[in-house]
């Protein structure tokens, strides 16, 4: 019988061969079918016109709505309301600057009508507009996103990731940003919650990844206080800046030793948002930022005495929110007696530099302090008249104390002040130096110069020696030649639109002193410096013009023609005058008495 074994081995092993190539093609199909389903598809570079993720507009509900070419979504950095630029981080885009016009629509999420005053950092805006060539958006209107709302990028599928929102402010403690830059801008190099903000950092460094020098850092908290008035307080090196619910109460941006700056505030009960700005320079860096309650008064401080030298305990304080009483024959409350009281007002008030005149009428004494100068001091019995003081202040928040005597009969008191902006007459600055260095003591505006001193002061707070006064002021002349003089103990300089006429700076008794100029008709400017050395101070200034001499010409013009000699001005014998010279004033112009 033939042998079958061998065919039959061939059929199986070629059978098998099939299925195992069969199975083989499957599992190829197969995986290249499961891996379509379920890997992510091969990025692609968008076109550079092409926006391809989706973004939040106006409205949270239509966020699938890509942000347009000329529109920007972001998280605002910096921005005074004022100013002429929103700084922010973008969520959607590439715009950081945001340009401020005029009449500007501005709106909240809602559609309500909203201001810049209301946008602050860390709130999400959009805006739309135009960009400039430099590429910012010059807004034509923003839309203010509430905080607790802030837009998140949307995701999807693709390997771009999707943008983190921008972190909470928190409660109780601080927010802290770190630039590797001293100007708060570009992204936080490190980011983290602390609880203090108290550091000293010497030479070294908040972090490894902050640098030693030339860094900044911005902190943000919402804190808790009781209703009353807060001194924030911060100490730094080199600057720092303090908010508080968006208005600036430290700012001293500049590059120091370690100093202290601080700033009053009143507050209502309630948590309160408290941001703080700082930045390092070179060397050393440290800063601290702290507040103290200084009580529950939030306008005036009225402590009430039951006697007329402010002694003891008050039988009443409380809260005024003016000093403006007549109490006539009464008095200010049952537990006061009619005569025979005091009292004593005290707040920090904000002031911007420059000159203020505090006035007080008061019916019998009152002394006002600012600082620790006194400006007015009429402390004796007095029938109701009006006392006048003046003071020159730097920037800031600035303590005024009031002190008030009654002593018998009807009993008023009134103190305001008002800032000098403006001058009628000569704007006088008083030095407490005979040198006119540093900032004046105090300005005030003078109705004309004459003045005799004595051995006395020209205001509260300035000695009766060693002081100096500038007066300026503009006039109008008619052309011609003008006589200047001046009558001082001590010295004197008069400058005509910067041309010294008289320069008599030295010691000297009471003499007069001439100058003459000739001038085109129109607006002069005219200064008056003065200085009183020792003894007894008197200056008096005043102007005329004089008649020019007209020259007289030969009638034959001969190489020996002789011109002749104009009419020398007449000279003012130089001698002590018996009256008080009076101020020639301008043609055009009133000399009001303040």
């Amino acid at each position: 019988m033939p042998e079958r074994s061998p065919l039959w081995k061939t059929v199986t092993i070629a059978a098998a061969t099939a299925l195992v190539v069969l199975g083989a093609l499957a599992a190829v199909v197969w995986f290249a079918v499961a891996r379509d389903r379920v890997a992510a598809p091969t990025p692609t570079r968008p076109p550079a016109t092409l926006t391809p993720t989706p973004s939040l507009t106006p409205t949270l509900e239509q966020s699938t709505t890509p942000v347009p070419p000329d529109a920007a979504l972001g998280v605002v950095q910096d921005y005074t309301p004022g100013a002429l630029i929103i700084v922010i981080r973008p969520v959607e885009g590439s715009v950081e600057q945001i340009i401020v016009p005029e009449n500007l629509e501005v709106s909240w999420e809602d559609g309500q009508r909203a201001s810049l005053r209301e946008i602050g950092r860390g709130q999400t805006i959009y805006a739309e507009g135009t960009l400039d060539s430099l590429g910012r958006l010059v807004a034509s209107a923003i839309v203010i996103i509430d905080p607790g709302a802030a837009a998140t990028a949307t995701p999807m599928a693709s390997p771009t990731p999707a943008e983190t929102a921008a972190p909470e402010v928190p409660e109780s403690a601080w927010l802290a940003e770190y630039y590797a830059n001293v100007t708060l801008t570009g992204e936080p190099v490190l980011t983290r919650l602390e609880q203090d903000l108290d550091y000293q950092w010497g030479v070294g460094s908040p972090d490894p990844a902050v640098p030693a020098d030339r860094f900044s850092a911005r902190w943000r908290g919402y804190w808790s206080f009781e209703a009353g008035r807060y001194n924030m307080v911060a100490y730094s090196d080199d600057g720092v800046r303090v908010w508080v619910d968006g208005q600036r109460i430290v700012d001293n941006w500049v590059d120091q030793a370690p100093t202290i700056a601080s700033g009053e505030v009143y507050l209502t009960a309630g948590s309160h948002l408290i941001e703080v700005e700082y930045y390092d320079n070179r060397e050393g860096a440290q800063v601290r930022v702290y507040w103290e309650k200084k009580g529950s008064f939030a306008n005036w401080k009225g402590e009430y005495y039951g006697n007329a030298s402010l002694t003891g305990e008050p039988v009443l304080v409380r809260d005024d929110v003016e000093i403006t009483f007549n109490w006539g024959a009464g008095s200010p409350s049952p537990q006061i007696p009619t005569d025979n009281f005091s009292v004593r007002w005290t707040q920090t008030l904000p002031f911007n530099e420059g000159g203020y005149r505090f006035k007080a009428r008061a019916d019998d004494g009152v002394r006002v302090w600012v600082g620790d100068r006194l400006i007015i001091d009429a402390w004796l019995p007095n029938v109701e008249q009006t006392f006048v003081g003046y003071v020159w202040l730097p920037r800031g928040n600035h303590p005024v104390r009031v002190e008030y005597l009654e002593l018998g009969g009807n009993a008023s008191v009134q103190v305001w002040r008002e800032e000098i902006t403006s001058f009628v007459g000569w704007r006088g600055e008083y030095y407490s130096n005979p040198d006119l260095a540093d900032d004046p003591l105090f300005i005030r505006d003078d109705a004309e110069i004459s003045a005799n001193w004595g051995e006395g002061s020209p205001g509260y707070g300035l000695p009766a020696d060693q002081f100096s006064i500038r007066w300026s002021r503009r006039l109008q002349l008619e052309a011609g030649r003008h006589n200047f003089w001046a009558y001082a103990d001590d010295g004197v300089r008069v400058y005509v639109n910067g041309r010294l006429v008289i320069d008599a700076w030295q010691d000297s008794s009471a003499e007069r002193y001439d100058g003459t100029i000739d001038l085109d008709a129109g607006d002069h400017r005219i200064v008056v410096e003065y200085y009183e050395g020792q003894g007894q101070a008197v200056i008096q200034f005043g102007w005329q013009r004089v008649t020019p001499a007209t020259p007289t010409v030969t009638a034959t013009l001969t190489p020996t023609q002789t011109v002749a000699a104009p009419t020398a001005t007449p000279t003012v014998t130089e001698t002590p005058v018996t009256a008080e010279p009076t101020l020639t004033p301008s043609p055009t112009e009133e000399q009001p008495t303040f």
